[in-house]
């Protein structure tokens, strides 16, 4: 058996660490079942509390994507067979605290810790704004459009496609297992957090969906950020322009109310046509798409 998951749910169950973050996803941070999720060729997926932690564990090779907060990514660092010896790269795949806040624990441990070249700064942001600058740890390193190392007998390779979620997400391509971990550019039928204060565009994400749809393949698998009630973190390249569908849709029923006359505050908690399903759309959603299509008058 490739992973201990012994006494993973009792471990992580019992503690929490308060961390404040820039997303108003803090509130919905809720657990799930800690799990490691084995998919192909020594990659996973981690779920405790925040967005989803990929990784790659061989024998001589192991890799993490985000970092969640500092007690489940010591609960992911316990529990991935070999870690006493350190990380060979973390990997950011964006600012929000949910995905970088475990950094604290990470990144000591790691040889190199990468991100955007974006994140650095939003994460500093961020921090000043929540008054934990102290907690931070940063990514040593950044790139700007595609970043590759071969890590043990896997390439690992870092994908920007242009703003989205943020201005600076990437997507990390672990190419010979062909896993793409989308970080949160895919929120697996779930309402997304749209961070407009850090220059996410819902024209643009659609373009990146689109984008990384036609760049992978049918066998390739993906890990998403976070997944609504009931639905997997781990899915397929169709579950992209799932996504995407949704944002076009919001739009879409967005731009209809506007010319109808309807201010932000009388869009709260609308279903999206075709995605009642998903809920509610709250104010964190319908303002930034509101304020884009406003500003692109």
């Amino acid at each position: 058996m490739p992973l201990s998951r012994r006494q993973f749910v009792a471990r992580t169950a019992a503690a929490t660490v308060a961390l404040s973050f820039a997303s108003p996803l803090a509130a919905a941070s809720a657990r799930r079942r800690a799990e490691f999720l084995p998919v192909r060729r020594g990659v996973g997926a981690f779920t405790d509390r925040g967005g989803t932690i990929g990784y790659l564990q061989q024998p001589d090779a192991l890799v993490a994507v985000d970092a969640q907060f500092p007690d489940s990514a010591r609960a992911f660092l316990e529990g991935l067979e070999g870690s006493a010896r350190g990380l060979d790269l973390l990997v950011n795949t964006h600012h929000h605290g949910d995905h970088t806040a475990g950094n604290a624990v990470l990144a000591p441990v790691a040889a190199r810790h990468v991100a955007h070249v974006a994140v650095p700064g939003l994460q500093r942001a961020s921090a000043v704004r929540s008054g934990s600058l102290d907690a931070q740890r940063y990514p040593s390193e950044t790139f700007e459009r595609t970043w590759s190392a071969e890590v043990g007998d896997e390439v690992v390779a870092l994908h920007y496609f242009g703003p989205a979620h943020t201005c600076g997400d990437a997507m990390v391509h672990f190419e010979r297992a062909d896993v793409v971990h989308t970080g949160d550019l895919v929120f697996n039928r779930r309402q997304p957090y749209i961070d407009a204060g850090a220059g996410a565009l819902t024209t643009g994400w659609i373009g990146v969906l689109e984008e990384a749809h036609g760049r992978f393949g049918d066998g390739t698998a993906f890990i998403f950020g976070h997944a609504g009630e009931g639905w997997p973190v781990v899915g397929t390249r169709a579950d992209l322009l799932t996504m995407r569908d949704f944002l076009s849709a919001l739009n879409d029923a967005v731009a209809a109310r506007l010319a109808a006359g309807e201010t932000a505050e009388q869009m709260v908690d609308m279903t999206v046509p075709g995605f009642e399903d998903w809920g509610p759309t709250p104010m964190r959603v319908v303002e930034p798409v509101v304020a884009e299509q406003q500003a692109g008058e």
